[in-house]
């Protein structure tokens, strides 16, 4: 397959441009990318705010056990909390308060009558425990309801269940616990750290994230531009090299049609017998002038839409029949018959334009073949269409896809152009490949048609 004219890419002029649609689809998209990660930055956050609670709370119960077990030691609440270097550094408050609500024992930074408004918003543990965060003091009020906090006394054991040596008796000094709250004011600088982390990193990531989104939205669009602005340059040089091709193409007709009617007027002038010496020379005019209008023809082929009208077409019957009219025989040698959905004209123009480049590759008639193969890509069933030759191959296999590119003097570079143009509008691809040995080989793959296929 020597016809180096094989051209192939989708010009980029077909394609609609909608810069609104565009611009309101990458707003919406921004938006919502903007709101996933403001979800993601609340989870986030809500994680870290969850876990600095779960550890304040854990140190409140530490330090109640070691509040507790300094109490085992000192008559006074005071002095056990003074005693202890992790107390006093913790603990701002600390005061025990009755039914009416006032202070029986009062000790550093706490209220001298306790009102019960704020515990009507917090609910209690099982075991009658109040949190209150104090975000003025950096600190936590730990509130405990001594009828539920303490177990109910044991009853003193009778003289004679005591031990009789004293070496086995503890003596613990602990002070009597009586009233209905105990109150500790416990300092919790991690937590409230993270208080204000979390709460300044919010707004901090929204504003963030909503610059980010809308700055790549930004360099989206304008990359968007400049891709339009060289896909543009591209058409024009294109356009450029059509014109050129078209100029080069039409002006060796118009040069031979001007030469053949000079030698029309010298035999009228001369008196001859133009009607009859003539003959060779109009013979000349006319296919100077259909070759003319194949060019036009196929440049407008080129140019117009691409997906035509579409219908069922049966493969190898199509296939079969062109070959046996260009080569005298089918070149079919092996296939698995189906069906595909592309308008009949526009594949017939393709299968012609592969088989006539075949011919003029150099390669004997006899060597160009064809197969037929279905295979499953990306789960839907395609035909491979593989029509071959042992001819020039492409020497610039990957400039054989420039749309009017060709290395024949006769050639225009638009044949293959307008197949692939026709195979793509149909959802299918066109390869190109050189074979081992020599000769080439053109691959149209297009999705298998069958009736419930979505058209």
């Amino acid at each position: 397959m020597a016809n180096k004219s094989c051209a192939a890419r989708v010009p980029h002029t077909a394609r609609q441009k909608n810069p609104r649609l565009a611009s309101r689809t990458t707003l919406i998209a921004a938006l919502f990318a903007w709101l996933f990660l403001s979800a993601l930055t609340l989870l986030v956050l809500w994680t870290m705010r969850d876990r600095a609670r779960l550890i304040r709370d854990n140190d409140n119960e530490r330090i109640l056990n070691a509040f507790f077990a300094s109490l085992r030691e000192y008559d006074e609440f005071g002095e056990a909390i003074e005693a202890n270097s992790i107390l006093s550094e913790r603990i701002r408050g600390f005061a025990i308060y009755d039914a009416n609500l006032s202070a029986i024992y009062r000790w550093g930074k706490a209220p001298d009558v306790y009102t019960e408004a704020g515990l009507g918003k917090e609910n209690p543990t099982r075991f009658g425990r109040y949190t209150i965060p104090n975000k003025s003091g950096r600190s936590v009020a730990f509130i405990l309801n001594i009828e539920r906090f303490l177990p109910p006394p044991v009853p003193a054991r009778p003289a004679r269940e005591r031990p009789e040596n004293h070496h086995q008796r503890q003596i613990y000094r602990f002070p009597a616990i009586t009233g209905k709250y105990i109150y500790i004011d416990i300092t919790h600088p991690a937590y409230w750290r993270t208080q204000t982390l979390t709460a300044f990193m919010f707004p901090f990531c929204e504003i963030v994230f909503f610059v980010l989104m809308f700055y790549i939205r930004h360099l989206y669009l304008r990359n968007r531009g400049y891709r339009e602005r060289i896909e543009e340059q591209q058409n024009l040089v294109v356009l450029g090299t059509a014109a050129s091709t078209l100029a080069h193409e039409i002006k060796n007709p118009l040069l031979a049609i001007r030469l053949q009617t000079g030698i029309l007027r010298k035999l009228k002038t001369s008196g001859g017998n133009a009607g009859e010496n003539g003959e060779e020379e109009l013979s000349i005019i006319e296919e100077e002038i259909d070759r003319i209008s194949s060019l036009i023809y196929r440049v407008n082929d080129y140019l117009r839409e691409a997906r035509g009208n579409p219908a069922p077409v049966h493969v190898y019957n199509l296939l079969a029949e062109i070959s046996m009219r260009l080569c005298n025989r089918n070149i079919v040698c092996e296939a698995e018959d189906g069906e595909v959905f592309i308008d009949p004209d526009r594949f017939r123009s393709t299968l012609e334009n592969i088989i006539r480049n075949a011919l003029e590759s150099g390669c004997p008639e006899q060597e160009i073949g064809a197969t037929m193969k279905k295979t499953r890509l990306n789960g839907q069933q395609r035909i491979v269409v593989a029509i071959f030759d042992r001819g020039r191959g492409f020497s610039d296999i990957k400039r054989a896809l420039d749309p009017f590119y060709t290395t024949k003097s006769t050639g225009t570079g638009i044949g293959l152009s307008i197949s692939k143009r026709f195979i793509e509008a149909a959802k299918g691809t066109i390869v190109l490949e050189n074979r081992d040995g020599g000769g080439a080989q053109v691959a149209v793959t297009l999705p298998e048609y069958t009736d419930q296929t979505e058209l």
